[in-house]
């Protein structure tokens, strides 16, 4: 059963990573990210603008970081597909997805306080990683 559960856990990292990467490099950051703030405004009801992602420098390295990101969920993606021969890059993927929910935090306290949006991809960042370790330690346990 926990194996399951990590598969389609990685399974959903790596569709979303690959459909956010994708709407980065092919619609720009300022559409995607107006997309997933209004998603965000509906179900939280957050009144703050999210601004700052039109300007072309921005752009223009968010669609270069787009490519990597794309890389991350077709690597996601074939760990999942074949999870028995990849199951030793669980851990790497997991602290990598981690590091940048970090990078995300320090940010934060750096920085200062960005949109909702942010925040609530910073937990998931930060939690689905330690999910995925103790759901790939228990598939260890039970090789």
């Amino acid at each position: 059963m926990m194996k399951l559960i990590l598969r389609a856990n990685l399974f959903v990292l790596g569709a979303a990573t690959i459909g956010i990467g994708l709407s980065m490099l092919l619609l720009g950051s300022d559409a995607t990210g107006q997309f997933f703030a209004a998603f965000i405004n509906f179900f939280l009801s957050d009144p703050q603008e999210l601004g700052g992602l039109s300007s072309s420098n921005v752009d223009s390295e968010l669609r270069f970081y787009s490519v990597f990101w794309l890389a991350y969920g077709a690597i996601v993606l074939r760990a999942a597909n074949s999870l028995e021969g990849n199951l030793k890059l669980v851990p790497i993927l997991a602290g990598l997805f981690f590091a940048g929910g970090a990078g995300r935090l320090l940010s934060l306290v750096t920085v200062g306080h960005p949109h909702l949006l942010f925040i609530v991809l910073m937990v998931i960042e930060l939690v689905l990683p330690l999910l995925l370790i103790v759901l790939w330690a228990g598939v260890n346990r039970q090789r």
